[in-house]
């Protein structure tokens, strides 16, 4: 699991994607950060928001757990997405903000994750990130 999310890390970190309905200002830089169960979002150099994954229960909370985090009251959203079609959002949330979705899944399966940060019809993607149950 460490060399995957080294892998990851590796290949992943610094990546800029744009993508959505409404493509986002030409001036504006997204970048990100990976690490074995997260996605750190840099928006213009400014840390703007994080995905969390935890496959398993432990003291910290429920296993299986997608969680987002928005830092900053700047008008955008963090949601966090599986490729089970979990999503934890903060859509509608005042800032600072953690939102979860948790449930079981079967041990053991790979699935992907990724951060989306949205504002109205605008949003971004980061790349995905392999994560498993």
């Amino acid at each position: 699991m460490r060399i995957r999310s080294l892998f990851a890390a590796a290949v992943l970190a610094g990546a800029t994607v744009v993508s959505g309905a409404t493509a986002a200002h030409a001036e504006d830089t997204f970048t990100y950060r990976y690490g074995t169960d997260y996605i750190r979002l840099y928006h213009n150099g400014t840390f703007a928001g994080q995905v969390e994954w935890n496959p398993d229960p432990d003291d910290s909370g429920p296993g299986d757990t997608l969680y987002a985090y928005d830092p900053a009251a700047d008008g955008w959203g963090v949601e966090a997405h599986l490729s089970t079609g979990r999503v934890a959002s903060t859509r509608g949330h005042p800032s600072p903000y953690w939102a979860q979705k948790s449930g079981n899944l079967p041990e053991d399966h790979n699935y992907k994750m990724w951060l989306k940060f949205v504002k109205g019809t605008k949003y971004v993607e980061s790349p995905s990130l392999p994560v498993t149950s």
